[in-house]
């Protein structure tokens, strides 16, 4: 890139789990420092502040859902459905715990002059809630608000691969819910998004870890020209 000044402010990685996001935002770390850029990476799901005491509080109380990922071992999460009043409210405690997130590790930084890679954000919000809360949050004003805090001029990046490379990736690492219907789930919810908000979509299973790399920068290259 013709200097540090053209490269996007904010890069946004999306796509379900175990396509291989963190390891193509810790190489494009590395690749900005070699720029002389400022990087920080940045990881915001769900679950975080306020929403991550209140679930481990209702999972000690019994309010869990047992769940078995590909790597074989058992995890308890907190399901809001198992508390039905809370789980009308419980997009809205999200929404409340992320925002200093937001603020502190995206749009701060950016402020500053860092170059933010989120190798999770908000999209990724979205897909985790719509499988808590049910799809109908996909269409819900919330849903909308939390989308419209993607930067304006950030690079969305979606990754993808065939669900069975995505199992076979995970069974090598403990990684709580991404069970085969939760990828399954997040594929199919990624692409309805990755339509709105056109991002450009990389199969990573169809490309090694340096080619979907290579990818990424000619991407880059093609918003700061």
């Amino acid at each position: 890139m013709n200097g540090k000044q053209h490269i996007p402010r904010v890069v946004v990685f999306f796509g379900a789990d175990g396509v291989g996001k963190s390891t193509q935002a810790q190489l494009l770390i590395r690749y900005l420092r070699s720029q002389k850029c400022r990087p920080l990476r940045v990881w915001i799901r769900g679950r975080h502040s306020i929403a991550f005491v209140l679930s481990n509080f209702f999972v000690r109380l019994g309010y869990y859902r047992t769940v078995t990922v590909p790597s074989g071992v058992v995890y308890r999460i907190f399901d809001p459905h198992l508390l039905p009043k809370l789980s009308h409210v419980w997009g809205f405690i999200e929404f409340v715990s992320l925002l200093p997130w937001i603020i502190l590790k995206v749009y701060l930084p950016k402020t500053l002059g860092y170059t933010v890679v989120a190798e999770r954000y908000v999209v990724d919000t979205v897909v985790y809630l719509s499988y808590w809360l049910g799809y109908d949050f996909l269409q819900s004003f919330l849903a909308r608000i939390l989308l419209n805090f993607i930067p304006e001029g950030s690079v969305l990046i979606h990754l993808d691969a065939e669900t069975q490379l995505l199992v076979g990736r995970l069974k090598r690492i403990r990684y709580d819910i991404a069970t085969q219907d939760y990828i399954v789930f997040q594929r199919r919810v990624y692409r309805m998004l990755n339509k709105m908000l056109k991002a450009t979509t990389i199969d990573t299973s169809k490309c090694n870890e340096r080619e979907v790399f290579q990818r990424i920068v000619k991407v880059l290259y093609s918003h700061a020209s």
